[in-house]
């Protein structure tokens, strides 16, 4: 594991096959799917394929998925979420950021500490002009972590998600590095 993606508490990596239960986990909690283009529950087969067809070549891609470890002890790491790259444009040198972790590891600095990572490795390596994300207004912490990692908040897209109580906005949030 390269040093670039990891901290004294926290570290990236790549998909492998046994975090099927992971991610079955977070794609499969409907929560998280007002501000997801999920509409349906995802069977382990369909995740299985996924994280197999998956090369971690974000040039190929245009996504990088990492899994979020988070430092139990001294010797032992748990997976306790994904941070994505998506829509990556290497022509325009940028991307969007996502991030997931399961709710008992939330507020804990741990999405913190993966962003960071995450940003370091996108302009160090990719060479990432700007990152952007997503918020639902309601998402408090996402609201709070991003706006503590430096993202402007640069529009409103209004009505942009459907939900069961109607349409929703969703906050557009920016960060560019200098």
């Amino acid at each position: 594991m390269p040093q670039l993606l990891s901290s004294s508490t926290v570290r990236l990596r790549p998909l492998e096959t046994n975090d099927l239960p992971l991610i079955y986990k977070l794609e499969n909690d409907t929560r998280l799917w007002d501000s997801t283009a999920n509409t349906q529950p995802l069977s382990r087969g369909t995740i299985e394929k996924y994280i197999g067809a998956s090369t971690g070549d974000i040039y190929k891609e245009g996504q990088l998925r990492l899994v979020i470890e988070y430092k139990k002890n001294e010797e032992e790491y748990e997976s306790v979420g994904v941070i994505d790259l998506i829509d990556f444009s290497s022509r325009h040198q940028r991307a969007e950021v996502g991030l997931s972790i399961l709710p008992e590891y939330q507020s804990q600095r741990i999405g913190t500490e993966a962003l960071r990572l995450m940003e370091q490795y996108a302009v160090q390596m990719l060479f990432i002009h700007q990152l952007y994300a997503y918020i639902d207004p309601a998402n408090d912490i996402s609201l709070r972590l991003f706006c503590s990692a430096g993202y402007q908040r640069v529009g409103t897209l209004q009505d942009w998600l459907k939900a069961p109580d109607g349409y929703r906005h969703i906050l557009l949030f920016q960060k560019i590095f200098h």
